[in-house]
Protein backbone atom coordinates (compact mmCIF):
# COMPACT_ATOMS: atom_id res chain seq x y z
CA UNK A 1 0.00 0.00 0.00
CA UNK A 2 2.76 2.50 0.69
CA UNK A 3 4.48 1.57 -2.46
CA UNK A 4 1.72 2.95 -4.37
CA UNK A 5 1.67 6.30 -2.63
CA UNK A 6 5.37 6.82 -3.33
CA UNK A 7 5.16 5.96 -6.70
CA UNK A 8 2.89 9.44 -7.07
CA UNK A 9 4.06 11.72 -9.40
CA UNK A 10 2.78 14.75 -8.11
CA UNK A 11 0.08 17.12 -9.58
CA UNK A 12 -1.48 16.25 -12.84
CA UNK A 13 -1.86 19.64 -15.84
CA UNK A 14 -5.33 19.98 -14.50
CA UNK A 15 -5.46 20.70 -10.75
CA UNK A 16 -2.45 23.16 -11.39
CA UNK A 17 -4.58 24.97 -14.10
CA UNK A 18 -8.07 24.65 -11.63
CA UNK A 19 -5.57 26.58 -8.78
CA UNK A 20 -4.24 29.11 -10.90
CA UNK A 21 -7.58 29.94 -11.86
CA UNK A 22 -9.05 30.20 -8.59
CA UNK A 23 -5.94 32.51 -8.09
CA UNK A 24 -6.53 34.35 -10.55
CA UNK A 25 -10.13 34.66 -9.73
CA UNK A 26 -9.08 35.39 -6.11
CA UNK A 27 -6.75 38.09 -6.75
CA UNK A 28 -9.78 39.77 -9.53
CA UNK A 29 -12.06 39.89 -6.52
CA UNK A 30 -9.56 41.40 -3.95
CA UNK A 31 -8.20 44.27 -6.28
CA UNK A 32 -11.88 45.64 -7.08
CA UNK A 33 -12.41 45.58 -3.62
CA UNK A 34 -9.67 47.58 -2.47
CA UNK A 35 -10.07 50.02 -5.87
CA UNK A 36 -13.64 50.59 -4.70
CA UNK A 37 -12.45 50.70 -0.75
CA UNK A 38 -9.87 53.61 -2.50
CA UNK A 39 -12.41 55.38 -4.15
CA UNK A 40 -15.03 55.56 -0.69
CA UNK A 41 -12.15 57.04 0.95
CA UNK A 42 -12.01 60.03 -1.73
CA UNK A 43 -15.05 60.37 -1.51
CA UNK A 44 -15.32 60.80 1.85
CA UNK A 45 -12.32 63.49 1.92
CA UNK A 46 -14.03 65.37 -0.11
CA UNK A 47 -17.29 65.20 2.03
CA UNK A 48 -15.54 66.11 4.86
CA UNK A 49 -13.92 69.16 3.01
CA UNK A 50 -17.77 70.24 2.13
CA UNK A 51 -18.72 70.25 6.12
CA UNK A 52 -15.67 71.82 6.91
CA UNK A 53 -15.83 74.58 4.08
CA UNK A 54 -19.67 74.88 5.39
CA UNK A 55 -18.67 75.27 9.20
CA UNK A 56 -16.12 77.79 7.91
CA UNK A 57 -18.93 79.63 5.80
CA UNK A 58 -20.93 79.85 9.01
CA UNK A 59 -18.21 81.19 11.23
CA UNK A 60 -17.70 84.67 8.53
CA UNK A 61 -21.11 85.16 8.96
CA UNK A 62 -21.00 85.15 12.68
CA UNK A 63 -18.14 87.02 12.63
CA UNK A 64 -19.93 89.22 10.17
CA UNK A 65 -16.69 88.64 7.69
CA UNK A 66 -17.05 90.45 4.14
CA UNK A 67 -16.05 86.98 1.75
CA UNK A 68 -16.80 86.30 -1.66
CA UNK A 69 -17.17 82.39 -2.13
CA UNK A 70 -17.37 82.30 -5.79
CA UNK A 71 -14.95 79.66 -6.46
CA UNK A 72 -14.35 77.41 -9.64
CA UNK A 73 -12.93 74.15 -9.87
CA UNK A 74 -9.46 75.29 -11.84
CA UNK A 75 -9.53 78.63 -8.94
CA UNK A 76 -6.65 76.10 -6.94
CA UNK A 77 -7.30 74.89 -3.04
CA UNK A 78 -8.07 78.54 -1.61
CA UNK A 79 -11.46 79.33 -0.81
CA UNK A 80 -12.84 82.78 -0.19
CA UNK A 81 -9.36 84.78 -0.27
CA UNK A 82 -11.34 88.05 -1.68
CA UNK A 83 -13.86 90.20 -0.05
CA UNK A 84 -17.04 91.28 -2.42
CA UNK A 85 -15.21 94.63 -2.92
CA UNK A 86 -12.54 91.99 -4.71
CA UNK A 87 -9.62 92.93 -2.80
CA UNK A 88 -7.64 89.84 -0.85
CA UNK A 89 -7.98 89.04 1.98
CA UNK A 90 -6.15 85.53 3.98
CA UNK A 91 -8.57 82.74 2.87
CA UNK A 92 -11.28 81.43 4.90
CA UNK A 93 -10.70 77.50 4.07
CA UNK A 94 -8.20 75.44 1.69
CA UNK A 95 -9.25 72.01 0.05
CA UNK A 96 -7.48 68.69 0.60
CA UNK A 97 -5.21 68.00 -2.79
CA UNK A 98 -7.46 65.98 -5.29
CA UNK A 99 -10.83 67.95 -3.99
CA UNK A 100 -12.48 70.34 -6.14
CA UNK A 101 -15.31 72.25 -5.82
CA UNK A 102 -18.21 74.63 -7.89
CA UNK A 103 -18.99 77.48 -4.76
CA UNK A 104 -21.29 80.33 -5.04
CA UNK A 105 -22.39 82.31 -2.75
CA UNK A 106 -21.12 85.79 -0.47
CA UNK A 107 -20.94 86.72 3.51
CA UNK A 108 -21.09 90.48 2.98
CA UNK A 109 -20.53 91.39 6.57
CA UNK A 110 -24.23 92.16 7.27
CA UNK A 111 -26.74 90.45 9.48
CA UNK A 112 -28.63 87.93 7.57
CA UNK A 113 -26.98 88.22 4.06
CA UNK A 114 -25.07 85.59 3.86
CA UNK A 115 -25.50 82.77 1.48
CA UNK A 116 -22.95 79.63 0.38
CA UNK A 117 -23.59 76.75 -2.05
CA UNK A 118 -21.06 74.69 -2.44
CA UNK A 119 -20.36 71.19 -4.87
CA UNK A 120 -17.53 69.27 -3.78
CA UNK A 121 -15.91 66.12 -5.38
CA UNK A 122 -12.69 64.14 -5.57
CA UNK A 123 -10.82 64.00 -8.82
CA UNK A 124 -9.77 60.05 -7.61
CA UNK A 125 -13.35 59.71 -6.41
CA UNK A 126 -16.19 56.93 -7.49
CA UNK A 127 -17.40 57.37 -11.47
CA UNK A 128 -20.88 59.54 -11.15
CA UNK A 129 -23.41 60.68 -14.21
CA UNK A 130 -22.16 64.53 -12.94
CA UNK A 131 -20.91 67.17 -14.91
CA UNK A 132 -17.41 66.27 -13.38
CA UNK A 133 -17.82 62.81 -14.10
CA UNK A 134 -17.12 62.08 -10.44
CA UNK A 135 -19.66 61.81 -7.21
CA UNK A 136 -20.49 65.61 -6.08
CA UNK A 137 -21.72 66.52 -3.08
CA UNK A 138 -24.22 69.37 -2.86
CA UNK A 139 -24.10 71.89 0.21
CA UNK A 140 -25.56 75.38 1.29
CA UNK A 141 -26.14 77.35 4.11
CA UNK A 142 -28.59 80.14 4.01
CA UNK A 143 -28.28 82.87 7.02
CA UNK A 144 -31.60 84.70 5.41
CA UNK A 145 -33.69 81.24 6.23
CA UNK A 146 -31.37 79.46 8.70
CA UNK A 147 -30.94 76.70 6.58
CA UNK A 148 -27.73 74.25 6.18
CA UNK A 149 -27.82 71.12 3.69
CA UNK A 150 -25.24 68.27 3.99
CA UNK A 151 -25.15 64.82 2.43
CA UNK A 152 -23.56 62.17 3.99
CA UNK A 153 -22.01 59.04 2.42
Amino acid sequence: MFDRIKRKDGFTLIELMMVMIILGILVQMSTTFALDIRKRAYDASALADGKNLMTMAGNSFIGLDDVDFYHTSTDGPQVGFLDTGGDTRPPIFTLSPGVKAVIFGTSPGIPGGGLVSARVYHTNGTDDLTPSGKREFWFSIDEMTSSITAPTL
